[in-house]
C-alpha cells in the first residue's frame, strides 16, 4: 500500500492546483435522529443528513495565482458556489474528492521567520464525488 502524504497531494479550486498547500482535510458527518417512541426504556436512533466540510492552510506566495485566486475569491461579494477537489495521490486515478463548494473562512497568520499562512475552510454543497 503507497503511503499518501503532503508530497503526493494537492488542492484545487476549480480545476486549478494550489500549488502552496501546507494541509488539507474533509469530513464527513451525518446527523443521529432519535427514534425513541413514548414508554420505551431505551433511546433509538436512525442515520440523518450527511454533511461534508474541509479545511487547509494555504502558504501564500505573491508568484502563485492560484492562492492570489482563492484569497480574492474569499473578499469577492460573489454569491456562485466553487469546484474544490482534494487529490490524495496525483500520481495515481483513485483517491480524489470532488465537489461544489462554499469557501466559508480565511485568516491569516504571520510569525517571525516564517512564511504566511492563510488557513480556510469551506463547506461542500451536496454530495462529494469521487473514490478513495
Amino acid at each position: 500500500m503507497a503511503v499518501k502524504t503532503g508530497a503526493t497531494a494537492e488542492l484545487r479550486l476549480d480545476g486549478t492546483a494550489i500549488a502552496k498547500v501546507r494541509d488539507v482535510s474533509i469530513t464527513f458527518a451525518r446527523d443521529a435522529l432519535e427514534t425513541t417512541g413514548i414508554g420505551q426504556s431505551d433511546r433509538t436512533y436512525a442515520y440523518g443528513i450527511r454533511g461534508t466540510t474541509g479545511s487547509g492552510t494555504l502558504l501564500y506566495d505573491a508568484a502563485d495565482s492560484a492562492t492570489r485566486a482563492v484569497i480574492n475569491r474569499l473578499l469577492s461579494d460573489s454569491t456562485s458556489t466553487n469546484s474544490i477537489s482534494m487529490v490524495l495521490d496525483t500520481n495515481v486515478a483513485e483517491g480524489t474528492l470532488t465537489g461544489d463548494a462554499l469557501l466559508t473562512q480565511a485568516g491569516t497568520s504571520v510569525s517571525v521567520g516564517d512564511v504566511v499562512s492563510i488557513p480556510i475552510s469551506f463547506t461542500f454543497s451536496g454530495k462529494p464525488s469521487g473514490t478513495y
